[in-house]
């Protein structure tokens, strides 16, 4: 049984923001005690998209799940598991996945995995979504995720020059276009703490960089890190850069111009000047947006996320 994603879809607001919006002007240049400012490093955007006042990220999700759906040809009554999480979500519990649920009225049997280890969210759920389809506990699962990250940036901070917010969505399921063959992760949970969403001075939770820990994460362990697990499961299954596409985090140029450099693929899909980073959302709508241009014969999706963890998913091509 070929397991694997199906099809993709997803969903951006219509509301674009350009690199000289006003609301950047505001971005701090101060550099930390090794001379980095954090605006530096965050390069490569042209537009990003956003959400505005009143408008759902709900309705993103499910509109990018019914495009998935609707290219993967299921049901939303064949769909016995959703996965993802949407980020930040309206509640501290439950998460918006279950709204998700409701408005796709998918069955009262489904069972709902919000899965909140951003930003690898979406490939965990291909991963426990496949890994339960093989063990002959599911038939089809659907995973969706989303972001509406510029409703909770501190803009005076210079990752807020890079977010967007979006949704992507997949179905898991037999006869895959994208059979899963394997994976890699790593935790290394010492820099637990150093990039973080929570209460600060706003109204609202904002997500931080530490000035120091954060941006070592940004740039020695992210930058080297991935890599360096992208070969070793690539080695594994005796590949190379050259057999695959590749999808990683795409919060800047910085890292993606490195990580292009030492990992050398076939293809590197992005949607960074499209959409922006979007976070958890990254990988399904940029999956969905380059999905029947891939030529090459292996996809490798590798997401670094907080707490510190990185993980990689390798797939096969089969249309």
């Amino acid at each position: 049984m070929r397991v694997g994603i199906k099809g993709c879809g997803y969903s951006v607001p219509p509301h674009i923001r350009v690199n000289d919006d006003p609301i950047f002007q505001q971005i701090t240049t101060a550099a930390n005690a090794q001379g980095v400012a954090e605006k530096d490093l965050f390069t490569g955007m042209k537009e990003r998209r956003y959400l505005a006042k009143g408008e759902q990220l709900e309705t993103l999700m499910v509109e990018a799940s019914r495009l998935a759906l609707q290219r993967a040809q299921v049901t939303p009554e064949a769909v016995d598991r959703l996965y993802g999480y949407a980020s930040v979500p309206e509640f501290y519990t439950p998460n918006s996945l279950y709204a998700v649920h409701r408005d796709l009225h998918l069955s009262e049997h489904t069972l709902v995995v919000p899965l909140n280890n951003e930003f690898s969210t979406f490939l965990l759920s291909v991963i426990e979504a496949s890994s339960a389809i093989t063990a002959g506990r599911s038939t089809y699962a659907l995973v969706a995720c989303g972001t509406n990250w510029t409703h909770y940036m501190d803009y005076t901070q210079g990752h807020a020059l890079s977010v967007g917010d979006g949704a992507g969505s997949a179905v898991v399921g037999p006869d895959a276009d994208f059979e899963l063959i394997d994976y890699a992760s790593q935790t290394m949970s010492e820099q637990y703490g150093a990039m973080t969403m929570q209460m600060r001075d706003a109204m609202h939770p904002t997500y931080k960089i530490m000035e120091d820990t954060g941006i070592h994460s940004f740039q020695v362990t992210a930058m080297q890190g991935l890599p360096a697990m992208v070969h070793s499961l690539l080695a594994k299954h005796r590949l190379t850069g050259k057999d695959i596409a590749l999808i990683t985090h795409q919060a800047s140029r910085v890292l993606m111009d490195h990580w292009a450099e030492h990992i050398q693929p076939r293809e590197y899909l992005d949607t960074l000047e499209q959409f922006g980073n979007l976070t958890l959302a990254s990988y399904p709508v940029t999956l969905a947006y380059h999905y029947l241009d891939i030529v090459s014969d292996y996809l490798i999706l590798a997401a670094v996320g907080v707490g510190y963890h990185q993980t990689a998913i390798l797939l096969k091509r089969h249309r």
